[in-house]
């Protein structure tokens, strides 16, 4: 029986390797109720220590010299903006590749270790997330850069372990391109190294990625994969800020190794979009128009069917009559879970009217929008989606 709790004895730090903690932890200040949890988290770490090594071992050459032969996919969107959704959507195709979250916690072992770990894991993991009751799963797609903290140290996931230096880490880790040159290239091979993984371990051709913090990367990944193609999929600010507040603070308590400061608020996430948000209508123009797609959530959830048709057309991703039975399938397979999304606060609604009116603008939005009808309404997102209109659309 899968548990419901979302607290654990360790961090994610347990499939992390020995060499990497220090540099992840360093000038961060582990509590003292928290020392204990570190210190499993590390001891793991280091019995598993073996396994890593062999790992690197047996895949290092092949890994070393992979060369992506389909330009990557990019869902680059904030947090709370459709991203999860949009991207198990996009990984239903046979074809697609993609860190799963097995490979995200373990990275120094999925492609030796899974056959016993992956099961041991799953059932210890909650079958849904505590905070928006999201099925989880170690096969399922995730997030890239939980994975990246185990295997090189510059990432701004680091704030969940130490919440109490959320601002300074935002500050110093957000703007990968600005990492100093050796920490640059760890991360650029930590990432192309998690990308080849990917592919061999879901055995896809083409890599589908989801990562909010790529909105601050658009130029360093032009670099990196000259062809690749990003998805924009926003949300009203008001909403993802709210969201995002409360998604952080319901994570917290199972990952943390530092108390929550009481002055924590809506103002440091909304920083944090701010920040995001600027950097990526900075860059957006590096991205040719025939490798970009800006989608509203809103519009997506309205028709599920036509926009990935299109994502589809305009990428030259394949033939979508013969996928679309999948998505269908996991739309039918996947309904649409209870959850009472928080209202916007007043503390919200006046920092993004103040800060990010302009930011608003640009993404089409209205100030005091009332809360999303499909949210609003759980059980009517996935209803648009049926067998007969993913038949017509196809």
């Amino acid at each position: 029986m899968r548990r419901s709790s979302f607290s654990f004895p360790v961090t994610t730090l347990a499939g992390s390797s020995i060499k990497n903690i220090p540099p992840v932890i360093d000038s961060h200040h582990v509590g003292s109720k928290y020392r204990r949890k570190f210190m499993i988290s590390s001891a793991t770490a280091g019995i598993l220590e073996p396994l890593t090594q062999a790992e690197r071992i047996i895949w290092q050459k092949r890994i070393l010299n992979y060369e992506l032969t389909t330009p990557p996919v990019f869902i680059i969107g904030f947090w709370r903006s459709g991203t999860t959704l949009l991207h198990n959507l996009l990984c239903q195709d046979p074809a697609a590749a993609y860190t799963t979250t097995f490979q995200t916690v373990f990275p120094n072992l999925v492609l030796t270790q899974s056959w016993w770990l992956k099961p041991l894991i799953n059932h210890l993991v909650p079958a849904r997330r505590p905070y928006d009751n999201v099925s989880m799963d170690m096969d399922f797609p995730q997030e890239e850069d939980f994975g990246l903290m185990n295997i090189q140290p510059s990432t701004i996931y680091k704030f969940f372990l130490f919440p109490a230096d959320f601002d300074r880490i935002i500050e110093e880790e957000l703007f990968t391109g600005n990492l100093n040159p050796n920490l640059l290239t760890q991360w650029k091979e930590a990432y192309r190294g998690m990308i080849a993984k990917a592919i061999f371990n879901t055995g896809g051709t083409r890599y589908i990625g989801k990562n909010p913090c790529h909105l601050t990367r658009i130029g360093l990944l032009k670099v990196m994969f000259p062809d690749a193609k990003f998805i924009f999929i926003h949300r009203h600010p008001y909403k993802v800020i709210e969201s995002l507040y409360h998604f952080i603070l319901s994570v917290f308590p199972g990952v943390q190794l530092q108390d929550v400061p009481t002055d924590f608020s809506r103002e440091n996430v909304f920083n944090l979009y701010k920040k995001s948000m600027d950097a990526y209508f900075c860059d957006r123009d590096k991205i040719q128009s025939s490798n970009l797609i800006e989608l509203k959530m809103d519009d997506f959830m309205e028709d599920i069917p036509w926009h990935l048709k299109a994502i589809y057309e305009k990428f030259g991703l394949g033939d979508f009559s013969k996928v679309s039975s999948v998505f269908n399938q996991y739309l039918n397979q996947n309904p649409a879970p209870e959850r009472k999304p928080k209202p916007p606060t007043p503390e919200t609604t006046g920092l993004v009217d103040r800060y990010a009116s302009d930011i608003m603008q640009k993404l089409g939005y209205s100030r005091n929008t009332t809360v999303d009808s499909a949210l609003a309404n759980p059980d009517k997102i996935f209803q648009f989606v049926s067998v007969e209109k993913l038949q017509k659309v196809s």
